[in-house]
């Protein structure tokens, strides 16, 4: 989500989550394990090392432009992960 407006990025994330929740999915938010001031590759060790605990991913609907996210990805479809791609309501930025 580099580049990114904080306040969108973090709706995004809040918008899948709750989607996720909503579904009876447990959930890991990368944005509730990572510090703002982290460089990318702190960021990557920390989101790497939950990702490979986890059974399945959910990528936002816009993930491919994000060299992380491809990252992130390929090590699930490695790993034979389930892999969902979340897509916000069209017509409210909210659930």
């Amino acid at each position: 989500m580099t580049g990114l407006p904080t306040g969108e990025v973090f709706v995004k994330f809040g918008q899948a989550e709750y989607w996720l929740k909503g579904q009876g999915h447990e959930t890991v938010n990368p944005l509730r394990l990572c510090s703002a001031d982290w460089d990318k590759r702190q960021l990557m060790r920390t989101c790497l090392s939950e990702l490979v605990k986890c059974d399945a991913i959910c990528l936002l609907h816009d993930w491919g432009e994000s060299p992380e996210s491809q990252t992130e990805y390929y090590v699930a479809q490695m790993l034979g992960m389930k892999s969902f791609t979340f897509r916000p309501p069209r017509n409210n930025r909210q659930l």
